[in-house]
């Protein structure tokens, strides 16, 4: 039985607790019916976790995290190494339940970091505790019956051992929060609609038993997951009303500023989480207007590494704007198709077409609708070939797809079809671009900055930059030090290894 946590401890419960979290992965995705039904949360924290323990275990990963975020993973200080893994949590959080769980590993690094000597009951008590302290207000309408709930059980029963055993904290703390977790359908309606515990709180119970498991000193036992058959039905009241959109994003912000971020994005959306301390915050919400979340980061501090992910069908927005459709055509094997995701993302059907008549057929497959079709230039065509003509249908010209994300992100379907297709034309034209290719990171930074500064002489305001990993970071940092007037919009996109896409507007 350890008596005490230490570093190696904290990366063992960071270790262990990513082997678990992959095992129960399923199981705690099936339970996902709150705030949507999107079945993510256990991929979610999974990745979230993930995030810290890959650069741990990648020596180089770790010492140039260190460098860029102030810690050092390799570091036998407890409170360096806790802080430091935390930060990685928060950096690579994914969905409202990625963004608690680092919130809620922040506290306990707090915590820790502070300690004279090594943790045992009672620093851990006082870990439990300041970590729920901030994931509450991390969450700008917390609801009870959620992973919030088994946090604060599992505290709570740490704070009434009264003890500075180790073993005797972490048992009473894991047990309450299967308590907890039981519980949680008869908290949340929704919950006890679908017949479910809740998916987030089920990933915490997860993570304190592995905890356990390290304080007792046994072997890993992975938890035996049990794929759950929720009542969707009875979900349907909260899914067919939720926001389309999952807006995510870091921004580099003054702390003082994000109070006022948090109440105004909890105004145009829900299930606002925003996370995080000392300049640097994980945001997160629930919108209709991603245009908007974005701004408002804008507004607050510097935003980068934006994800917008669809959380609903199209289909299943209000008939004002269900009758419209967003087509983006690229010819077969364009470099723009490396952006598939982010252009689906953003509310796009992305095909892939030899020529103007295989586009022609993919349009006219459409059900009846409204269609803004965002035409590459690049598409081969025929002096016979013509694109259908309907009163429904129009056409905008794109020679890059950074052109098409500006057309996306000015798109508003309740406005009438030649107003939507005109703001969209002028956003596409008024976006100057360049792509960049070069054979290391090194290289397409120095290119990358080097087309934008000449992208800038023209003018403008706000600068895409759409690359692999660590490139656009890098871009970004040496644009802020260099033109802070300049707002960056940082994209990432894991097969854009030796490519950056580059628009300024």
């Amino acid at each position: 039985m350890l008596e005490v946590l230490d570093a190696d401890a904290v990366r063992r419960w960071y270790r262990w607790g990513l082997a678990a979290l992959e095992a129960a992965r399923a199981e705690i995705d099936s339970l996902n019916v709150f705030p949507v039904a999107d079945a993510d949360t256990g991929t979610n924290m999974h990745l979230t976790l993930r995030a810290a323990v890959e650069a741990a275990e990648d020596d180089g990963a770790a010492v140039e995290a260190a460098e860029d975020h102030r810690g050092a993973v390799e570091a036998a200080d407890l409170g360096e190494t806790a802080t430091t893994m935390a930060r990685l949590c928060l950096l690579g959080a994914r969905g409202s339940s990625g963004v608690i769980l680092s919130q809620l590993l922040r506290g306990v690094a707090e915590v820790f970091a502070a300690q004279r000597r090594p943790p045992a009951g009672f620093a851990v008590t006082e870990a439990l505790e300041r970590a729920v302290e901030l994931a509450y207000a991390a969450v700008s309408r917390p609801v009870e019956g959620t992973m919030l709930t088994v946090a604060r059980a599992a505290a709570e029963a740490a704070q009434a051992t009264g003890s500075d055993d180790l073993g005797v904290v972490v048992a009473a703390a894991a047990s309450a929060a299967h308590i907890a977790l039981a519980q949680t359908p008869a908290q949340l309606a929704v919950l006890g609609q679908a017949g479910v515990v809740d998916a987030g709180g089920r990933g915490i119970v997860v993570l304190l038993d592995v905890l356990q498991q390290i304080v007792e000193q046994s072997e890993l036992t992975l938890p035996e997951a049990t794929l759950a058959t929720p009542d969707l039905e009875a979900c349907e009241l909260v899914t067919a009303t939720s926001p389309e959109f999952e807006v995510m994003y870091l921004i580099d912000a003054d702390d003082a500023r994000i109070p006022g971020l948090r109440s105004s994005l909890d105004d145009i959306g829900d299930a606002v989480v925003v996370s995080g301390g000392d300049g640097l915050f994980n945001v997160h919400v629930h919108t209709d207007d991603v245009e908007a979340a974005v701004e408002l980061g804008v507004a607050a501090g510097r935003p980068h590494e934006v994800r917008v992910t669809r959380l609903r069908d199209a289909d299943a927005t209000d008939e004002t704007s269900a009758g419209r459709v967003v087509v983006a055509g690229f010819a077969e094997g364009a470099p723009g198709l490396a952006l598939r995701d982010l252009l689906t993302n953003a509310g796009a059907v992305v095909v892939e077409v030899a020529d103007y008549a295989a586009l022609a057929t993919d349009v006219a497959t459409l059900r009846p609708a409204d269609v803004v079709v965002l035409v590459d230039k690049a598409i081969p065509t025929q002096p016979a070939d013509r694109l259908p003509q309907r009163p429904d249908l129009v056409y905008v010209p794109i020679a890059a797809p950074v052109q098409a994300l500006s057309a996306i992100a000015v798109h508003d379907p309740h406005r009438p079809l030649d107003d939507d297709a005109a703001a969209m034309a002028e956003a596409a034209a008024a976006t100057r671009f360049a792509a960049v290719v070069a054979p290391t990171a090194d290289d397409l930074c120095r290119d990358g900055v080097g087309a934008i500064m000449r992208l800038l002489a023209d003018g403008g305001e706000l600068v895409t930059v759409v690359s692999g990993a660590d490139v656009g970071g890098r871009i970004a940092a040496e644009l802020a030090a260099s033109r802070p007037d300049i707002d960056v919009n940082q994209l990432t996109v894991d097969e854009l290894d030796s490519v950056v896409w580059i628009g300024v507007e």
